[in-house]
């Protein structure tokens, strides 16, 4: 299945909401960096991330995960692994 970034970003949204109760959704943006702006930890963006990867049914490559820093990189590499799936027929 293909997602919009929108759809990406409304179900990051909601997994923060999640993880993160005590964040307010309305101030995250996709430029904001996760960890220095929304006060994640290492320990926290593993749990994210992982239901990031449930919510959409793909794996993240362990190289990729030094380059997620916003929240538009986390929508960037999700829209492309689901993508990759969708055209794979998977």
């Amino acid at each position: 299945m293909t997602y919009t970034e929108d759809e990406i970003f409304e179900k990051l949204k909601e997994i923060l909401k999640i993880c993160m109760p005590e964040t307010d959704i309305s101030s995250i943006t996709r430029d904001c960096v996760i960890n220095r702006d929304l006060g994640v930890d290492s320990m926290n963006f593993i749990m994210i991330m992982a239901k990031v990867e449930g919510a959409f049914a793909i794996t993240v490559p362990d190289e990729l995960w030094s380059r997620l820093s916003t929240a538009q990189d986390v929508i960037d590499i999700v829209k492309k692994l689901t993508d990759e799936k969708a055209a794979a027929g998977a």
